[in-house]
């Protein structure tokens, strides 16, 4: 009966505010530590509820549990508690922007449909207009994309944990796959940022492991995960530097003659300039009309100037 306990403490609390309103007082951090008591408290109420239940979570980052999510999310991932099988009562973690940050924790309750893309749950300090720092205790129905991870955080002992899988394969959904997603936008693929794993998603991994000579599965293993994150990277640090005091003119070639050519397409949808990373004649005329279009000097040259209105840095 321990995850009941947990479901109806959590049941309890449905309609509680922080008093006074966006002041982040309330009573789960006022139990949890009275010298933190006016912080975020979504973690705090879910510690307060396992304490409550009758299931602490035990001595983490206080004596009392758990304040922070991203620390949640790395204490149980150390303990291989993260789970693919989430059950009622599991904990779940979210990440709104896809970054690997977890923002956001509540207490899972069901799947709200037969497919598994979308969860049902209690959260504390949450809105409709405010998921993360809203006052409430509330129920909220979230879409497995913007889940970082599903946590049995141990106070159960009746359900094994289910250890999720090393790599993203088709059909996966959540924060890990926005980040792939991301880092593929970002090394110049075309594709749309969703959190699902579909064939958009696959085909620009076969691409990318092709060109790097890597095995072409179309998965993001562990391998492939690593390697993106690192050529991303370069591309933003070589990005911030070369933009910040840099110029690009005709002859030029590389990622940066890419991402402008890039950008100019989506400024202008009838241009179709190919993406070819040279700084050829047909760029060139493509930047003097957007130089002069946009009321800069039209000498071609892409500077900081031209850079700042292309958005680009």
């Amino acid at each position: 009966m321990a995850r009941i306990d947990v479901l109806q403490k959590a049941e309890s609390q449905l309609g509680t505010t922080e008093s006074p309103p966006n002041s982040n007082k309330c009573i789960y951090g006022s139990w949890y530590h009275p010298s933190l008591n006016g912080q975020k408290w979504c973690a705090m109420f879910v510690s307060w509820v396992f304490h409550h239940a009758g299931h602490p979570l035990g001595n983490i980052q206080t004596s009392k549990g758990i304040h922070h999510c991203q620390s949640a999310h790395n204490y149980y991932k150390q303990k291989g508690l993260l789970t693919s099988n989430p059950q009622q009562g599991d904990i779940v973690i979210y990440d709104w922007e896809g970054n690997g940050h977890a923002n956001h924790i509540g207490i899972f309750i069901r799947w709200t449909n037969t497919e598994k893309t979308f969860i049902e749950a209690y959260e504390g300090n949450t809105s409709v207009g405010n998921d993360s720092d809203g006052g409430k205790v509330m129920k909220r129905i979230r879409s497995k994309n913007l889940i970082k991870s599903f946590i049995n955080p141990g106070v159960y002992i009746e359900t094994a944990v289910t250890t999720p899988e090393s790599e993203l394969t088709k059909g996966a959904r959540g924060s890990a796959v926005t980040q792939v997603q991301k880092n593929l936008y970002e090394l110049g693929y075309v594709i749309e940022i969703d959190g699902w794993f579909g064939n958009e998603t696959e085909m620009r991994l076969k691409d990318y492991q092709t060109k790097n000579a890597m095995t072409v599965s179309g998965k993001a293993d562990t391998v492939t995960i690593g390697a993106l994150q690192e050529d991303a990277r370069e591309i933003a640090i070589a990005k911030s530097k070369f933009v910040s005091g840099s110029y690009l003119r005709r002859g030029n070639t590389g990622f940066m003659v890419t991402e402008v050519q890039r950008v100019l397409n989506a400024k202008d949808s009838l241009l179709k300039l190919p993406i070819t990373g040279n700084f050829d004649m047909p760029t060139l005329q493509a930047v003097k009309a957007f130089q002069t279009k946009n009321g800069l000097d039209s000498d071609g040259i892409v500077g900081p100037k031209t850079f700042g209105k292309l958005g680009i840095g």
